[in-house]
């Protein structure tokens, strides 16, 4: 499933376009564009706006989706996500809401969530979360939370992780054999999109062209269930239906919308976040004329999120693995459960050979995400999930 493997280099940016300046609306220098937190800003290739938030709001009235991009590790995104939430719901009387994070199988567990018969520990194991997701839940407790409080309906998007992995190995026509219930074929990808999807695979090595057109399969799959999810909510609550989905798969209307205008004659906008700080100018604000977004919000910043994170323990390089010399205190490796003289033999997925290899890959992972780690105690291989702890 998407979870935390989906395109992540493209989920950052955000913005654009408008057809018609409000009279709300005035153009600035776009190099000032991103400096204020609280700003909408819909820019075009070539005129830069900032609208006043009413004008946002009514721009949606007629509205079937409004789909909410985020980086899946940024506090701050989700919390802005929490308010589009709340004021779009004091706009309408009744929205329903779509979650990528989870698989449909999780819908049952969402239900019941929402109906108030769990509590969130027993929400957790019953969704598999970490199974699926791994981001911390404690980024989305404010959309659940808001979802509990206000009775509104949630929605699980993907699709089984098998069916991705499938598809990823064998190609559409392969891979999705079995999995005929979860998704319909998707429709094709434009060219932009493949050639940006393309660009994306072959900054890794060893690629080759078979590989290449799987990739690009395996996320038209993710649009293509994000897009089916969508209507079905849509059609069993006949209520607008806000979308929190990963920025990379909203971006210029090639992922979700492309796949929902290939489904039916739907309105849909598209509202992404960006950090105040980031320069405006140095963004791609149009594709060929097409713009990233239908409007970008300026949050404020958070702190560095690229900080250095470490599991607190010894290393020493052994046989097969890292030995683990000693465990601190109060660390990210005693709250997962390492204990001294085990081995580790795996993390994320990839074999750790030496400290170097661990210590790095550490560092790369981003703040609120899971570390699954494969560990041999003794004659057993155990496997663990390291918290890497938010920062803001």
């Amino acid at each position: 499933m998407r979870s935390a493997s989906s395109i992540q280099t493209v989920m950052l940016i955000p913005i654009l376009i408008v057809l018609s300046l409000s009279p709300h609306a005035r153009a600035i220098d776009t190099e000032a564009l991103c400096e204020t937190p609280g700003n909408w800003i819909i820019p075009s290739h070539q005129t830069s706006t900032i609208t006043a938030h009413p004008t946002i709001m009514k721009s949606v009235s007629s509205a079937d989706f409004v789909l909410l991009g985020e980086q899946h590790n940024l506090p701050n995104h989700h919390r802005w996500q929490t308010q589009m939430l709340a004021t779009l719901l004091a706009q309408k009387g009744k929205i329903a809401i779509g979650l990528e994070m989870l698989p449909q199988s999780s819908q049952q567990s969402l239900d019941a969530w929402v109906s108030g018969e769990l509590t969130l520990e027993e929400f957790i194991s019953q969704s598999e979360w970490y199974d699926t997701w791994r981001f911390d839940i404690e980024l989305y407790t404010p959309i659940l939370h808001f979802a509990r409080d206000n009775r509104v309906p949630l929605f699980a998007l993907n699709v089984p992780g098998d069916l991705i992995s499938a598809v990823s190995a064998n190609g559409w026509e392969n891979g999705s054999t079995g999995f005929e219930a979860y998704i319909s074929k998707p429709s094709p990808a434009s060219d932009r999109y493949k050639n940006d999807l393309v660009e994306i695979f072959e900054q890794h090595d060893g690629s080759d062209e078979k590989q290449i057109e799987h990739f690009v399969e395996a996320q038209l799959v993710w649009d293509r269930a994000f897009a089916e999810g969508l209507v079905r909510a849509r059609e069993k609550t006949s209520r607008l239906v806000v979308g929190i989905i990963g920025s990379g798969h909203l971006t210029y209307g090639h992922g979700v919308k492309h796949q929902l205008n290939s489904l039916g004659e739907y309105q849909t906008t598209t509202w992404i976040p960006t950090e105040s700080g980031d320069s405006c100018e140095a963004l791609t604000l149009s594709n060929d004329g097409v713009g990233i977004a239908d409007a970008i919000f300026v949050i404020a910043k958070g702190i560095d999120e690229r900080s250095k994170h470490k599991l607190g323990i010894f290393l020493i390089n052994g046989e097969g693995g890292v030995v683990v010399g000693d465990v601190l205190e109060n660390s990210i490796a005693q709250e997962a459960g390492i204990e001294t003289n085990d081995v580790i033999i795996e993390a994320a997925g990839q074999q750790i050979l030496n400290s170097a290899n661990l210590v790095r890959l550490i560092q790369d992972q981003a703040p609120g995400y899971w570390l699954p780690l494969k560990v041999k105690r003794g004659t057993q291989v155990i496997e663990i999930l390291a918290k890497i702890p938010l920062q803001n």
